[in-house]
């Protein structure tokens, strides 16, 4: 992604502004922006398993149905709760080369979203005292990220202005602070890769997370 300081052409992510002059340099400018998460999703699992599909599906449908009254009850609304997946499968041992039934297993996947970061193990201890008997991961993120990430490019600019002071007074030579383009480094803006915790015990900590932004800038001497 590139920049101009000259009237946009929106037909192209790159533009450059003209200069016969020779002598440049190109440094490349770190910004980093520390947030806290602001949302959780916890994925949790029922699984049940019977010798008979039907027991199976029943005994599911029960304890999944018992999990999302605990919900509820503690205050997680129904549209903060996403079915992930769902499935239903037989199992099957091998005995000299031959297969073998030996029930069926069902298993129905959730996804809680919550903005209380003091809840999370509360949710998770309750859930698994009545229906759900696995807590697959705990997935970390923050609202609106952009504004994070835009926040991190006016760090990097700022960076990248500074190295190239410092290297322009090392050189003895003059620096026009506005850039002849601005390469932007980061693939997408927003959170690097998530943090997710494998069942993790309780109380939880979301700790922190960095939002970085790379540029890469070309100043004239």
């Amino acid at each position: 992604m590139y920049y101009t300081y000259g009237p946009p052409n929106y037909g192209h992510r790159m533009y450059e502004r003209q200069n016969n002059q020779q002598g440049t340099i190109t440094v490349t400018g770190v910004g980093t922006v520390i947030v806290s998460p602001s949302i959780a999703r916890i994925q949790l699992v029922v699984s049940t398993v019977s010798s008979s599909l039907e027991e199976a599906q029943k005994e599911n449908t029960g304890r999944m149905n018992q999990a999302l009254d605990t919900l509820q009850q503690i205050g997680v609304p129904r549209e903060q709760i996403q079915t992930t997946s769902f499935s239903a499968r037989p199992m099957y041992s091998y005995q000299d080369g031959n297969q073998i039934l030996q029930g069926y297993e069902v298993r129905n996947e959730i996804t809680v979203v919550t903005d209380d970061m003091d809840r999370i193990g509360e949710i998770i201890d309750r859930v698994t005292e009545n229906g759900v008997n696995e807590v697959v991961s705990i997935e970390f993120s923050v609202n609106d990220p952009e504004n994070f990430y835009m926040e991190a490019l006016s760090f990097a600019l700022t960076d990248a202005k500074k190295k190239a002071e410092s290297l322009a007074e090392q050189l003895g030579a003059n620096l026009n602070t506005v850039p002849l383009k601005i390469n932007e480094q980061t693939a997408s803006p927003g959170v690097g890769p998530a943090q997710v915790f494998k069942m993790v015990s309780t109380p939880i900590e979301p700790g922190n997370q960095s939002i970085e932004a790379r540029l890469e800038v070309v100043y004239q001497l």
